[in-house]
């Protein structure tokens, strides 16, 4: 490959040599340098011998693979603690019993003293939030998942061709899962109840969550997406 590479550089040097005798054109527009001309003619006999890479790829393409672990590590860290991240149990509301007729008297006595604020008068209580499964998902531009999709697609230059198949496969797979997982998220945090209605913190655990809700829902689709991811690593690291 070399040695096709430095015979194709002599003649798109003398090309270029030549073009520059009979052109007018400022050169200080267009400079071409001996390296830049080495990339070039090495990376068109690149993607000669490979149709499906663009001669930019060629050149500059990285492999994805440090990224798509570091993506696979922080979906690990969402579905473990999935929990926590979607239940925001920051809320403080009266106890229903003060709020009852019969004991109006106390409600006002409290209110003029301030007392609702206090922890005595007030009880914790939650609810989902989608906020946090989005930063995770690189939806709100934050993240090790900005960009997945690009980066996943640019490992088609560094796979094994015996799982080529198999790699756009994943991929198909990942981005359909991925696209559930955002959209659902968002719904999250208009549609559910339990975004809207506040429940007391010992309801707080996933257990007592509704399993056909948005944000369930989107854990399942973020579970999916993830075994793809890790079946797509696993194929780059044995190319």
């Amino acid at each position: 490959m070399i040695s096709v590479c430095v015979a194709l550089l002599k003649f798109v040097w003398v090309l270029l040599i030549f073009a520059q005798e009979v052109s007018s054109y400022s050169t200080k527009i267009h400079r071409y340098t001996r390296r830049g001309c080495i990339q070039t003619v090495c990376a068109s006999f690149v993607a000669i011998n490979n149709p499906g890479i663009s001669i930019a790829n060629a050149v500059t393409a990285t492999n994805p693979l440090e990224k798509l672990v570091e993506a696979q590590e922080t979906l690990s860290t969402l579905l473990t603690n999935y929990k926590r991240a979607t239940v925001d149990c920051t809320f403080a509301d009266v106890p229903r019993e003060l709020l009852e007729t019969k004991n109006k008297e106390l409600l006002l006595e409290k209110a003029a003293t301030n007392a609702l604020f206090d922890k005595s008068a007030s009880i914790e209580t939650c609810k989902t939030t989608n906020r946090i499964v989005r930063n995770y998902l690189g939806v709100t531009g934050k993240g090790p998942l900005v960009g997945i999709e690009k980066r996943i697609k640019s490992g088609l230059n560094f796979v094994n061709p015996e799982f080529l198949d198999d790699y756009i496969s994943q991929f198909e797979e990942f981005s359909q899962s991925y696209s559930k997982a955002t959209s659902l998220s968002y719904t999250a945090g208009v549609a559910d109840l339990d975004s809207v209605n506040n429940f007391s913190k010992d309801e707080a655990s996933e257990a007592n969550r509704d399993e056909d809700s948005n944000l369930q829902q989107t854990k399942v689709a973020i579970t999916e997406a993830k075994g793809n991811l890790d079946r797509i690593i696993l194929m780059l690291q044995k190319s």
